[in-house]
């Protein structure tokens, strides 16, 4: 006998065999369905770099310091680990640049490009790039050293460039946060290099990433020009040229596409 449609009451002992039939169609594939979702979604994710920013952690680091292309340390062989290159970028306290501080610094010092100093920071770091965040500011100039070798700044020649990648800021996507990349980040990337925290374009090929300081066709600072399309894929046309240690892309800001 058919069995009549019934109206179950929560408070009573047992459940219907038609409402305990009904669930059951619906529970259990749940169980196994919600689960199944959560792994794909996250292993569908992009998992987060290795960079790390050392916060906290006042590091003192003795080399040569360049303004050109924008200001960077170059440190001895085996100051740092061994898959980091011995150029470190230099940037400000904050989301701005190194030049403010480092003007600071020279009216009471004296100029420092090419001369032998001692700077102490925070160290960013990943993808064999290294970034100093000058954390003290002014006090960041810990010595300027009296046999100073003024080891003048080596440039490669210049050659035709044009690729496709994005344009990232250094501090943030080296290590200062997680992502520090994509449309995700623009907004903050944007603040970052507004501040003059240089621009860094990045192309990636077969896995591999490789990072050019981003200058404009004279060599002149062109963040303002650019910030509608920092975090953007876009193509670059200009020449390309190696200066204290980094790759370098002299590019007019039209040519940013």
């Amino acid at each position: 006998m058919k069995e009549k449609n019934s109206f179950y009451i929560g408070w009573k002992d047992e459940m219907p065999k038609v409402e305990k039939s009904f669930l059951k169609k619906i529970i259990i594939p749940l169980f196994i369905l919600i689960p199944l979702l959560a792994f794909v979604f996250v292993w569908g994710q992009k998992p987060f770099n290795n960079h790390l920013f050392e916060f906290g952690n006042i590091t003192e680091y003795t080399g040569i310091y360049h303004a050109q292309p924008v200001p960077i340390l170059e440190v001895t062989s085996g100051t740092l680990s061994d898959d980091l290159s011995n150029h470190i970028l230099l940037v400000g306290y904050a989301k701005f640049g190194a030049e403010g501080i480092i003007n600071e610094i020279e009216i009471s010092s004296g100029a420092l490009d090419n001369k032998k100093v001692t700077l102490q920071g925070s160290l960013i770091y990943g993808d064999g790039k290294a970034v100093l965040e000058l954390t003290k500011k002014n006090e960041s100039l810990v010595k300027i050293f009296d046999d100073n070798p003024t080891k003048q700044p080596n440039a490669s020649p210049r050659s035709a460039f044009k690729g496709r990648g994005e344009i990232i800021d250094p501090k943030c996507y080296f290590g200062q946060m997680k992502p520090g990349e994509g449309k995700i980040h623009k907004s903050c990337a944007i603040r970052c290099i507004s501040g003059g925290i240089p621009p860094i374009f990045r192309v990636k090929e077969k896995g591999l990433s490789t990072y050019y300081i981003l200058v404009g066709a004279n060599g002149e600072k062109i963040n303002a020009q650019i910030l509608d399309r920092v975090g953007e894929d876009v193509t670059i046309t200009g020449d390309q040229t190696i200066l204290n240690g980094w790759k370098v892309i002299h590019a007019d800001p039209s040519n940013i596409q």
